[in-house]
């Protein structure tokens, strides 16, 4: 009894074997073909990097979204008055900035300085790096204004709503 279930074992494994042998033997990949393979791997690597990095240019392009500033006189005193001339100084640009989602410090602060909210984005950029707040932006719309300095700005627009 022993002896026929180990000779059923024996041809089963045998049996087992001689199949995979045959089935697999006939599929091998050379050499040529693999380096072909690594190839087209490192080219699709290439244009997904590409792709990912005019991702992400079209969406810093895209992810800060601006209304139309209101330019406002600001009446000082009757000096000005007198005078009735208009000063470039007592202008104060006031504007609706609408963050998106994915924007970083750097695309806020060039923002704010084509809106001539701030005169300098690199020094306000800095100014939030060395806060620790370039990373605290919220997503949302803020209405600023010339008059702000850079800690009343940052505090705007990294405090949750």
């Amino acid at each position: 009894m022993i002896r026929e279930l180990l000779r059923a074992a024996g041809i089963g494994c045998i049996l087992a074997g001689s199949i995979l042998y045959f089935t697999n033997s006939g599929k091998s990949v050379s050499d040529a073909e693999i380096r072909q393979m690594q190839d087209e791997v490192k080219n699709l690597r290439g244009k997904l990097s590409r792709t990912n990095e005019e991702l992400a240019i079209a969406q810093t392009a895209t992810s800060v979204k601006v209304s139309i500033p209101e330019i406002e006189k600001n009446t000082h005193n009757d000096e000005s008055k007198n005078d009735k001339t208009v000063n470039n100084s007592s202008k104060v640009i006031k504007t609706t900035v609408k963050i998106k989602p994915g924007s970083n410090s750097t695309v806020v602060s060039a923002t704010l300085e084509k809106l001539g909210i701030v005169k300098n984005a690199d020094k306000f950029n800095a100014f939030l790096t060395d806060n620790n707040l370039s990373g605290k932006i919220q997503i949302g719309e803020y209405e600023l204004d010339s008059s702000m300095d850079f800690q009343k700005i940052a505090k705007m627009i990294t405090t949750i709503k």
